[in-house]
């Protein structure tokens, strides 16, 4: 009788263990949606929120060095004006903390139709830094 008990008790706590390690790659794929803040000073974002299509908010620090189209993060300042949608490639930290490990243009096209009208390639910013 105990050792049945044991051998229950071991295979609930394996069936506990195996549910909260399952498969998070639906929760983890990519956020798509329009930029509704930034936070940080002019050439430090801090973090940055995007709305999903849905509604949802979700809020991203960038990962150290990371850059949109070779630009600085500024840049989605700009998509809160435009209301030009991004992707946000990311990884779930401690706490559920998200870090923001690639950001593009969702459609992506790397050109970018800028506040004042005009276009530009976002794909060759690199070459003017």
């Amino acid at each position: 009788m105990r050792r049945t008990f044991i051998l229950t008790l071991m295979i609930a706590v394996l069936a506990l263990v195996a549910a909260a390690c399952g498969d998070a790659s639906d929760d983890d794929a990519p956020v798509e949606g329009v930029v509704t803040q930034v936070s940080g000073s002019l050439g430090n974002v801090e973090s940055f929120v995007v709305m999903d299509e849905n509604g949802e908010s979700h809020m991203f620090d960038p990962q150290p060095g990371l850059l949109f189209y070779g630009a600085p993060l500024d840049h989605l300042r700009d998509h809160i004006v435009t209301g030009q949608a991004v992707k946000v490639t990311y990884e779930r930290g401690a706490y559920g903390a998200l870090t923001a490990t690639l950001i593009e243009h969702a459609d992506g096209d790397s050109t970018h139709e800028m506040p004042s009208g005009e276009e530009h390639d976002m794909s060759d910013m690199s070459d003017d830094m």
